[in-house]
């Protein structure tokens, strides 16, 4: 081998070698600008935001979806309430995810999630999903929280049976929702039809922190359901109303009385209805009581 040759092969390696060494910090330094980049839609107005991100919408979509989740996620996990501006943050936020990729349903779940189930931000979630509806035509959930936030919280039976059979009309609607605009006025007490949608909103949630706030609603309005049926078949079969929740256990119409999951005392309202003092809320997170 030559001199001229073991040049040229010194030199190689040489590069090779520096060429191999600066990747990583070349990568690196792209990530962060890619970070950066990405970082910037938080900031920005929802339609600046749908422009500027381009062929990217997916990737910038995705990336402030994590930012809501990890947001909620860290307020959850700390057990606290979140304050009003930090609710309309969340839903700034969801309307930014919404603009940029329209079709995105992940948004939607969390909105129909935090913002009604804790905000009480139901005008705020109902844009949302009439958004959804209007970019996912083939979808039947959509219509479906639709017609439930109507139904369970405004308490229009009416409004809610016109959007269940518009659900009902979707592809993909399962076999028990299109009967259900029919029967919606079987649930007259609202608690057996809030059972069955945070049943399937549970399985629409992927966050566990969501899932185990869910979860713990969830078992409250059985325990509510199981003590309003026993309260009907008590009235039915006795001709009067229960004193209290006791005399379904002393009159055999129960074996035991379920447990209120977040603490409080079970009361039997005028027209049937159960009640608790907790209001299905953390202990923490309750109003004190107001002084006679």
């Amino acid at each position: 081998m030559n001199k001229s040759t073991l040049l040229t092969l010194a030199v190689f390696i040489l590069a090779t070698t520096a060429y191999a060494l600066t990747i990583p910090g070349l990568s690196q330094v792209r990530q962060e600008r890619r970070a950066e980049q990405i970082s910037y839609f938080v900031e920005v107005p929802p339609q600046l935001a749908k422009v500027g991100s381009l062929e990217f919408k997916g990737i910038v979509a995705d990336y402030l979806m994590l930012e809501a989740m990890t947001f909620m996620g860290e307020r959850i996990g700390q057990n606290r309430d979140l304050s009003a501006e930090e609710w309309q943050h969340l839903h700034r936020l969801l309307v930014k995810i919404t603009s940029i990729d329209p079709a995105f349903w992940d948004p939607y779940v969390l909105a129909e999630t935090m913002l009604v189930w804790q905000a009480g931000m139901m005008d705020e979630a109902n844009e949302l999903l009439l958004n959804a509806a209007r970019h996912r035509p083939w979808d039947y959930r959509p219509f479906y929280f639709l017609g439930f936030n109507s139904f369970y919280f405004k308490k229009d039976v009416v409004g809610g049976a016109k959007y269940l059979r518009q659900a009902a009309r979707k592809a993909n609607c399962p076999d028990y929702l299109k009967s259900l605009a029919a029967r919606l006025s079987l649930y007259g007490n609202e608690t057996a039809l809030g059972i069955l949608f945070l049943e399937d909103l549970i399985r629409e949630t992927s966050q566990e922190e969501s899932r185990a706030y869910l979860a713990k609603r969830l078992e409250a309005l059985r325990a509510i359901h199981i003590l309003e049926k026993a309260v009907a078949e008590y009235g039915k079969t006795l001709q009067k109303k229960p004193a209290g929740v006791t005399d379904l256990v002393k009159q055999g119409f129960l074996e035991e009385i379920p447990p209120d999951p977040y603490g409080g005392d079970w009361v039997i309202m005028d027209n049937g209805r159960i009640y608790t003092t907790s209001e299905l809320v953390e202990k923490k997170h309750r109003r004190p009581a107001q002084k006679k």
